[in-house]
Parts: structure tokens; sequence; C-alpha cells
């Protein structure tokens, strides 16, 4: 639940969803609030009353039934009565210019008919759905007839009552445009802010990922821009590294042949055996820090080739067994166990760790198996363990827990770098543990492979 309302879409349509119940709840308050004044405070113009009041004048009973029945189909309510009701006022009002001004206009278009405004004063709003807010209006308009009687003529409050008729109807149609609101700001905003984080999780993996597209709203464009120019920077000072210890490991590889040779000349064999040794160890020393280099700059393959990694783990403790070393291996069910990973770095990684593993624990044990959409392949040693605070200084490159550097004590402590390297590289990852009873415990988890039907593995180390 809180990874859903983390979520910026949620976010931003929980905005729009409030904001639309605010407007809802804000329109009908305004529209329905009775503050004491008239909802419609509009009065039938002096010639149109008179028009009605000539008319009826002029017509029979059964007719006038018939006129008033016209009159009442829209926006006027117009019925008789028998006198003026005792609740009324007429005249003009000295302290109201604007009505003084207005019932001169009615005095001069009655033609002598006495007429009266009247204002109810309990009008109040009684039903939503009954047809009327109230009563007809607050205010009408009383004409007396030549002929008898009073004509009332009221202007019904139509807009209102359309209103709350249509009131679904207008509901659901400022939801739907808010709806496409919603939809248009999520496509100028999520999916780019979006594709910019799968990019930038992509990037950590595959630095020859493709450049973001630079359209949408301008300060999307300049992200983009920005994070093109940040991946082809660090692409380039990768791409540098790279070729400055490729041409400072072929200088020193020269040196190297060079005092190589004149170690022949040494005449203390002792000393001799040591120049050796040590010259050998800057060579495999050069070697890897120029793999660790370039480990970390190889792109992933954008479609790898899976292989099986049972088979090759097999091959591979074969192949050490008939070295004579303690090598063994352990594989969930003995059934494959498909993983896109590039062949070559498979076994990269594994060789280190079973060195490593050898190196200081005597033994290296492999087992594999298949785990939610992984394939974790585990190398444990029979060694003292590490203090837990040093698992992270491990996989550091140029760093080891003993201070030497010679061969034989553990080397040049790029071994477990590379392999993180390698897997970071294939999309997965390397976790290192304790054994409990002793021991030393290093997984490489790897994704496992979506499909094994139909696929020819290539050729295994033994096979070739």
């Amino acid at each position: 639940m809180r990874r859903f309302f983390g979520s910026l879409a949620v976010r931003i349509g929980l905005v729009f969803l409030i904001g639309f119940m605010l407007l809802l709840m804000v329109v009908v308050t305004a529209t329905f609030w009775n503050d004491g004044r008239p909802t419609v405070f509009r009065l039938v113009s002096p010639r149109q009353a008179a028009a009605i009041a000539a008319a009826l004048e002029i017509t029979s009973p059964p007719q006038q039934a018939r006129l008033i029945a016209a009159l009442n189909d829209g926006p006027l309510v117009v019925y008789l009565l028998p006198s003026f009701p005792g609740d009324g006022s007429s005249g003009t009002q000295a302290h109201a210019p604007y009505l003084a001004k207005l019932y001169k206009k009615y005095a001069f278009e009655m033609g002598g008919r006495p007429f009266q405004v009247q204002a109810r004063r309990d009008a109040r709003l009684t039903s939503l759905t009954g047809g009327w807010i109230g009563k007809p209006s607050d205010v009408r308009l009383l004409v007396g007839l030549k002929t008898g009687g009073v004509v009332v003529i009221e202007r019904a409050p139509v807009l209102l009552q359309r209103l709350i008729a249509r009131f679904a109807l207008v509901a659901g149609v400022t939801a739907a445009i808010l709806l496409l609101i919603m939809l248009y700001s999520f496509q100028q905003l999520i999916r780019p802010a979006h594709r910019l984080a799968r990019a930038a999780h992509q990037l950590a993996a595959n630095i020859d990922i493709p450049d973001l597209p630079t359209r949408g709203a301008s300060e999307m464009q300049m992200l983009a821009t920005a994070f093109n120019d940040m991946k082809r920077t660090i692409r380039g000072l990768m791409e540098e590294r790279t070729r400055i210890l490729a041409a400072i490991a072929h200088d020193l590889r020269t040196y190297l042949t060079r005092l190589r040779l004149r170690v022949d000349f040494v005449d203390d064999p002792d000393q001799r055996k040591r120049a050796i040794r040590d010259l050998d160890e800057m060579g495999l020393l050069l070697e890897d820090t120029l793999l660790f280099a370039q480990d970390t700059t190889t792109p992933r393959p954008a479609h790898p080739h899976p292989i099986d990694a049972s088979n090759e783990i097999r091959s591979f403790v074969e192949m050490r067994r008939e070295l004579g070393e303690p090598v063994d291996c352990r594989i969930e069910n003995d059934s494959p166990l498909w993983v896109d990973c590039s062949p070559l770095a498979f076994r990269r990684m594994l060789a280190n760790l079973t060195e490593n593993a050898l190196r200081y624990g005597k033994a290296a044990h492999l087992n594999a198996c298949k785990q939610d959409g992984w394939v974790r392949i585990a190398v444990e040693d029979e060694g003292p363990g590490v203090p837990p605070e040093a698992f992270a200084r491990l996989m550091n490159p140029f760093e080891r827990l003993e201070s030497s550097r010679g061969r034989q004590t553990g080397g040049a402590g790029l071994g477990l770098s590379i392999v993180l390297a390698l897997a970071k590289a294939q999309g997965g990852e390397l976790t290192i543990e304790n054994v409990p009873g002793g021991g030393l415990r290093a997984t490489i988890s790897l994704p496992a492979a979506q499909s094994a039907a139909s696929i020819q593995t290539e050729p295994t180390a033994l096979q070739r």
C-alpha cells in the first residue's frame, strides 16, 4: 500500500480527484446556500407585463385559462388572484433610486393599472429534486386588471432548475475533462520521468544505452539532454582510463621483458629465482588491472545468449579436479539452469571465486540453484571466514585484509572486484557472507533466462 501511494502518478491522480470534489462542493454550496437574499431578483419588463395584462383583459375566462397555460410554458409563472394580497408594497421608494426609476417605467407602461412588487420573506430551499427551489421566485409583480382581478407575474429560476436537473451530466463532463487533463499531464511529466529513471538504472550495467529522446516540455528536454551529456562524459572518462591503463601495461610489459632477459645473467640461483617470481607477479598484476578496467567498461549485450550454468559448473569442476584441486559441486535437482550471461564472463567469475576459496580456505564447494527468477551460484571454502565489517572492503579494488601484495598470500586484491564488475555487467550481483561453523560463502546471482526452449548452447571448456 505504501509503495502504491508512493507513485507519482497516484499522487497526482489523488490531487486531481480531491480538487474535483472540492470544486463540486464549492459550486453546490455557492448555488444553494441560503443567505437571506432572493435566489433570482429579476422582474418581467414593464412592456411585457403591460402586454400580458392587456391580453388577459380582452379574452374571455376560458381563453384566459389557455393563455395563462401558454405563458407558463417557459421562464414565466403567471396566475390570477381575485385581489391584491395584503403582504406587498407598491409605489416609489425614495431611499432606493433604482426602484423609483423602475416603478416609474411600470407606471408609464401600465396605463393607469395598479401594480405592486412583492418580496417574499419566507423563501427557503426545500428540495434539490422537486422542480422548484423554495418557491417560484422571491420577487413577483402584481398588476390589477381593468376587468377585475389581479395577474401575478413571476420569473421562475429556470437556470437553477436546469443546473439541478443536469447536475449529474455537468459533474460527469467536468470529471471527463479533468481526467483528460490528468492523462495529458501524466504523458508530459510521468512518462519522461519514468523513462529517465529507467535509463539511470540501466546506466550502471550498460554505459552504451541509447540516448534519451529530447522531446516534450522544455524542462524535460533539458533534463534528457543533460543526462545524455553526462552519459557520454562518463563513457569518455572510462574509455580514457582503459586506454591509459592499456598503454601503461604495454610499456611496462616491455620493461618486464627486458628485465626477465637480464635476470638470466644473475649468478646467484636463489636471487635469480626470486627476481623471476617478482617479475611474474608484476606481469599478473598488470593483466588483472587491465582486465578489471576492461570489464567495467564492456557493455552487456542487448540480447545475451543464454547458457546452461549447471553444465558450465560441472565442466569447470571436472577440469579443476583433473589438476588435483579439492573442488566439488552440487546442482539443485541436477537440472539445467539457464542464465543470461556471457560464457567467458561466467567462467572468469567461477575461476576467481574458486581460486580465492582454494587460497584462503583449502577447498572450494560450488552450489547452484534457481530462486525467484535468479540463478544463484555459491562458492564456499573451509577457511576461518571474514569479520562482517570487512565484507565491503573485500570487494573494493586493490583492497585486501592481508597487507602484502604477494601472489602466495593473496595477490593484488582484484579477484572479487573483477567478479563484482562482471556480475553487474551481466545484470547480476555478488554477495559475501560467513558460513555457520566456519568458512566464507561468495554468491553470484544472475538473471534466469526467460526460456530455455530450442537453445543451442556454446561448447563448454572440456568440449573445446
